[in-house]
């Protein structure tokens, strides 16, 4: 029994300390691209968390709900020969579009920095799965040998 248990420990450490190590090894690549691109992170999200730029986004997103109403009055029967009904369409599409995009820039920003933040918490809990699966090796191993010696003082003794 100790030697299926010392199988499973060096096997399963193996498998954590490789899997660890080779993913760490991706993070770290990943965290050195980051770090490259530092400053504009932090840039792009105290830009798009700013006051102005949150301001701006709401009142986008007001005009976008009232530029729909303009366009229906541009486009109105009565008002139809002035050939304003064009621009009434180009204002809605506009200003609904500039505000979804400014919404997708700021949601871009926050995954970015999140990222770039918890980076370092991944690479140390890798490091700390990479020491667990060691420990599990040099566990594995010892319970192996302390099955090959009881089964030789077994076979000796009989």
């Amino acid at each position: 029994m100790a030697s299926t248990g010392g199988g499973f420990l060096l096997g399963f450490g193996l498998c954590l300390l490789l899997m660890s190590l080779l993913m760490g090894f991706g993070v770290i690549e990943v965290y050195r691209e980051f770090e490259r691109y530092a400053s504009e992170i932090k840039t792009l999200y105290d830009t798009t968390h700013s006051s102005a730029y949150q301001l701006t986004l709401r009142g986008l997103e007001e005009l976008g709900g009232i530029a729909g109403r303009i366009r229906d009055g541009l486009c109105h029967p009565l008002i139809s020969w002035m050939g304003l009904c064009g621009a009434g369409e180009r204002l809605a599409e506009t200003t609904n579009n500039a505000a979804r995009w400014m919404r997708e820039i700021q949601y871009t920003s926050e995954r970015l920095y999140y990222t770039y933040e918890a980076l370092p918490t991944i690479m140390y809990s890798l490091g700390i799965l990479a020491i667990i699966g060691l420990v599990m090796i040099i566990g594995g191993i010892a319970l192996i040998i302390r099955a090959r010696r009881r089964e030789k003082r077994t076979s000796s003794s009989t």
